[in-house]
């Protein structure tokens, strides 16, 4: 392609630094050659995201969005990429032999969330939107990493896990954008109503919803960690940091006794240093 490939890593350095700082400084920890196309996965990943928190955005105007993305993922791949950041990706594929699958899954899970009144029915729902969403992510990476097949589930689990417990993190903002992410047949179940969801009261019932979704989460970032010696090189402890800390976010809500309704309206947070031990 015409476009440098010094421009596109410059540019995805600079979406980095923006937004995800600690995801800069791990991906330093990478070969350089690993980092640069784990940057470009990131840039792509970033922008569909970007695409569907746009504040206000009709749901109509983010999928059509949408649409004009996913006809840009079919342009890039073979090998027609619209600027810089589309250009550093179709290296990456071409050089990976990366999967379209992945990329197309992640695609559908954001349209999932491109409506008003967002609500999951159940566990199964919820999974496979956290798949869409995040544990599309791993089977991104696991190419670059030259992670053999045994690497894919724990991959998988790690960024279900991730999702689920951003999930629970976000539920007081998710709240105020008209979001509920926890399963409709749980919520039910304990007799818990939607009003009271919307009014951020956090019952009995509902904080046992999020204790089962909490332990969900678990069971998965153990699977995560249990997988993660089929990693190669520095893999095995970029899991475990990632295992840890987001192990500290379940802990939180469980000290919180599942009550994730912040009645301030943020996300559920830990001490920096918490996050660092």
């Amino acid at each position: 392609s015409s476009i440098s490939s010094s421009s596109s890593n410059k540019a995805v350095q600079e979406l980095m630094a923006e937004f995800d700082p600690i995801l800069l400084y791990v991906s330093r920890l990478l070969p350089p050659e690993t980092a640069k196309e784990a940057g470009a996965l990131y840039a792509w990943c970033r922008r569909l995201d970007e695409i569907c928190d746009a504040v206000g955005a009709d749901t109509t105007v983010t999928q059509r969005k949408l649409d004009e993305w996913e006809s840009r993922l079919d342009e890039l791949w073979i090998g027609n990429p619209v600027d810089d950041l589309d250009a550093a990706l179709a290296d990456c594929v071409t050089s990976n032999d990366l999967s379209k699958v992945p990329f197309r899954d992640m695609i559908a899970g954001m349209r999932s969330d491109a409506v008003d009144n967002r609500r999951v029915e159940n566990m199964e729902e919820l999974e496979e939107y956290a798949y869409q969403v995040a544990g599309t992510v791993g089977l991104m990476l696991l190419p670059l990493l030259q992670a053999p097949q045994e690497a894919r589930e724990p991959a998988i689990a790690l960024g279900k896990a991730i999702q689920l417990i951003n999930i629970l993190r976000d539920a007081s903002p998710d709240v105020a954008l008209g979001r509920i992410y926890l399963p409709q047949d749980l919520l039910k179940a304990q007799n818990v109503l939607e009003e009271d969801v919307m009014a951020r009261k956090s019952s009995k019932g509902y904080r046992v919803v999020t204790k089962l979704v909490s332990e969900r989460a678990g069971q998965l970032l153990e699977q995560a960690e249990e997988g993660k010696t089929a990693l190669p090189g520095l893999g095995p402890l970029l899991v475990q940091i990632i295992v840890e800390l987001y192990r500290g976010y379940l802990e939180e809500l469980e000290r919180r006794e599942y009550d994730n309704l912040t009645v301030s309206g943020e996300r559920v947070k830990i001490s920096t240093t918490r996050k660092l031990l």
